[in-house]
């Protein structure tokens, strides 16, 4: 009885240690199932807020200096700018000189004799004289015209190198904004290569890595900090393009607001809408190269006119002059070369051929915008094509990323891997943001070709 007593014992207990055994073993793999990646999940989050702790990346610009205001700002400021005025003021002034040629110019001469002939009648010490000279009419008229061209010609250069330099101003702003964001995104990027190299060190200390490739993980993080300070080295050389352009002090700080700067550069202009006719009406340059073409015939036909009788009117006064009678001399006639070995002739041919070549410049200038209108037309639907690619490049980079993070939870790839993937996701938001500058540019400088930047965009309009 004892000893069945003790056997049934023995087997009760050796029941309840197997049950004791097999309840460890299950939460041990509830355990390793449940709980460890969670933990690994808490480890990898914490890890990572705190690289980007580490990392400070900037948002985007939210200063008073949006671009309507830079450009408004180079209005005033810019010294280039301020130098077309200053034309447009020299060549006004050149403009009235030549009214005042309508009537002949009129000379005063005093004289005071301190020895004169004894035939003088009413002898006097003083002499004063009046004389009429360099009065050609017709001729005058002329340069009239050509100089209120000339000035029409100083105005639309002013407007045009207002047009180039928005044109600047805007590139210069866009790659700012672009610069802002790829390093943002070289941060982040920098804050999960960062991650990574803090992930290969643990395992370093638990000796699960090649030392050869934690020395890879530290020299792609080092690879890293310096695309990250490269990219905010250009970033601040463009700010300070940007200030020489506007007539910025280079020593003051620019509080930009790049925000949605592709909307305030093209606000107002509309490519599908312009051809090449709009091109042909509102091109500053060729509207300059016909103004010259004007320029031209006048002074061809102030060539031809250099062949007729230059008209004279004399008036003189003379009183107590030596050796002559005193009195009114008052006459009208005219003045004619005889001989001057064909110069006149050869000043019309010179002009003829000046005429033809500002004519030759003037086709040749369409010709030029024609080429490159084809060529943006051609090159911004590139860019759409290219710009459609990096999105869904991106897109797929998303999806790629989701189903690493899903595989990771399952245990199928390691940390490593994931982070890896995160990473590439990055860089394609980061191509996707870039991939959009060309389109930009392309529509900058179709705007600029067609008038300028200012003639669309209501908020800088001059």
């Amino acid at each position: 009885m004892t000893s069945s007593a003790t056997r049934n014992a023995d087997n009760r207990f050796a029941h309840t240690s197997k049950c004791l055994l097999s309840f460890r073993n299950r939460r041990g793999a509830v355990l390793r199932v449940v709980v460890l990646p969670w933990l690994l999940g808490i480890v990898v989050i914490l890890s990572t807020l705190n690289a980007f702790a580490e990392i400070q990346i900037k948002p985007e610009s939210y200063g008073y200096f949006d671009f309507p205001t830079c450009v408004r700002y180079a209005l005033v400021h810019s010294d280039s700018l301020t130098l077309n005025r200053i034309d447009i003021q020299l060549a006004s002034v050149d403009l009235k000189d030549t009214h005042s040629e309508l009537l002949p110019t009129v000379q005063v001469s005093t004289r005071y004799y301190l020895a004169y002939a004894s035939t003088v009648s009413s002898p006097s010490n003083w002499n004063v004289q009046f004389n009429m000279l360099n009065w050609n009419p017709y001729l005058a008229l002329l340069k009239i015209k050509s100089k209120s061209i000339i000035v029409d010609i100083a105005k639309l250069t002013h407007f045009d190198k207002i047009s180039d330099t928005t044109a600047n101003i805007a590139r210069i702003f866009y790659g700012i904004h672009t610069g802002e964001k790829a390093i943002r995104g070289s941060k982040q990027i920098l804050a999960l290569v960062q991650d990574k190299l803090n992930f290969g060190r643990s395992k370093n200390d638990q000796g699960k890595i090649d030392p050869l490739e934690l020395q890879g993980l530290q020299n792609e993080y080092r690879s890293q900090q310096i695309k990250v300070k490269s990219l905010e080295n250009d970033l601040q050389e463009k700010v300070s393009q940007l200030k020489a352009l506007i007539g910025y002090h280079p020593d003051y700080y620019l509080p930009l607001d790049t925000r949605d700067a592709a909307s305030q550069i093209l606000s107002g202009f509309q490519p599908n809408r312009i051809s090449f006719i709009d091109i042909q009406g509102g091109n500053l340059q060729l509207k300059i190269s016909a103004k010259k073409e004007q320029v031209q015939s006048n002074a061809l036909t102030g060539a031809y006119v250099a062949l007729a009788p230059q008209p004279q009117l004399v008036f003189q006064q003379n009183t107590n002059t030596p050796n002559t009678a005193s009195g009114l001399n008052l006459a009208l006639g005219v003045d004619y070369y005889l001989w001057d070995g064909f110069k006149r002739v050869r000043d019309i041919k010179r002009q003829k051929l000046l005429a033809q070549k500002y004519n030759l410049d003037r086709e040749q200038l369409s010709r030029q915008l024609y080429i490159k209108f084809k060529s943006l037309k051609s090159g911004m639907g590139l860019s759409s094509e290219k710009e459609s690619l990096s999105r869904e490049q991106a897109k797929l980079a998303d999806l790629a990323e989701e189903k690493a993070l899903s595989n990771y939870k399952s245990g199928l790839i390691d940390y490593n891997q994931y982070v890896e993937q995160r990473i590439k996701k990055s860089q394609a938001h980061l191509e996707a943001s870039e991939s959009l500058q060309s389109r930009v540019n392309d529509l900058i400088e179709l705007a600029t070709i067609s008038g300028g930047l200012n003639k669309y965009n209501a908020a800088i309009r001059y």
